[in-house]
């Protein structure tokens, strides 16, 4: 009974856990591609590579496609080569998911080419469209499909936040779980005002780039990351995202330590104090 007991404890941390890594994960489901001048079985093959290398970066929470189709069947709906956005939308709605990929894989003489599309499930609207070619027929798919892979998962946002500022290293919560590596670059974003529209309402918040890090070392859960550039402190609650390519700040920012950021502001804010006209007491 009581190792029935144990089991059943390190049963329930698992699943939790589980559940905690997958909702840091963007859920993404990959639906049959459309086949042009190849046969089915090819198009099917071409998207299950897909979704097993989507599922190896470590940066989605991938759908099996049995899954897909047992969900498809129950609703009498057809997988196979769906190609209109607002449906592939009301399809990833079924799923529960946040994004659904669709695509074509089509043959010119003996050049292979995938045509994908990722489309936003809560907008309906085309978020990415990235397509690679193999020009050795079937046996080069596999090296074309992971190129892809790698192209997709660079261009989709994966978002952390900083929990803890040493000096000029901070502690991210993306880990090795999340897909993050040593010596990734990563963007440090200030959230700042709502936007809202002429009527009021809230349409969005404004975001300044701050700063950029490097990642120097990579746990599970977490990562340390080194500040690379910053205009102004680092601090708990920013965001950082992966840096898609390598650029830099704008000219204004200087590789500069946090504590010299903090002197320099100090002085500036003492500086601005001393301008300020001495207000004398009254006279009676």
């Amino acid at each position: 009974m009581r190792t029935l007991r144990v089991l059943t404890f390190f049963l329930i941390i698992f699943m939790v856990n589980t559940l905690l890594y997958a909702q840091n994960k963007t859920r993404i489901a990959v639906l049959s591609f459309e086949a042009k001048n190849v046969n089915q079985e090819t198009a099917e093959a071409v998207a299950d590579i897909l979704s097993t290398e989507l599922f190896n970066t470590n940066r989605f929470d991938v759908i099996e496609r049995q899954a897909i189709n047992k969900i498809l069947e129950e609703q009498k709906l057809q997988m196979t080569g769906i190609t209109d956005m607002s449906q592939a939308a009301e399809i990833g709605k079924m799923l529960n998911v946040e994004k659904i990929l669709i695509g074509s894989v089509s043959r010119l003489g003996q050049t292979y080419i995938i045509n994908t599309r990722l489309v936003g499930v809560e907008t309906g609207a085309l978020e990415l469209a990235e397509n690679t070619k193999s020009q050795g027929g079937e046996d080069g798919l596999p090296t074309a499909i992971a190129q892809l892979v790698s192209k997709i998962s660079q261009k989709i946002t994966l978002e952390g936040t900083i929990i803890k500022v040493n000096q000029n290293v901070v502690l991210i919560d993306l880990g090795k779980n999340h897909g993050i590596k040593k010596d990734q670059m990563l963007d440090v974003i200030r959230i700042g005002d709502v936007i809202t529209d002429l009527s009021g309402a809230a349409i969005g918040t404004s975001e300044d780039l701050i700063g950029i890090l490097k990642v120097i070392n990579v746990k599970n859960e977490y990562s340390e990351a080194q500040i690379k550039q910053s205009k102004v402190m680092v601090r708990l609650g920013d965001k950082v995202r992966l840096s898609t390519t390598v650029i830099g700040l704008k000219q204004d920012i200087r590789t500069t330590p946090q504590p010299e950021i903090k002197e320099k502001q100090v002085k500036e804010e003492k500086k601005q104090n001393d301008k300020k006209p001495v207000e004398l007491p009254p006279v009676f």
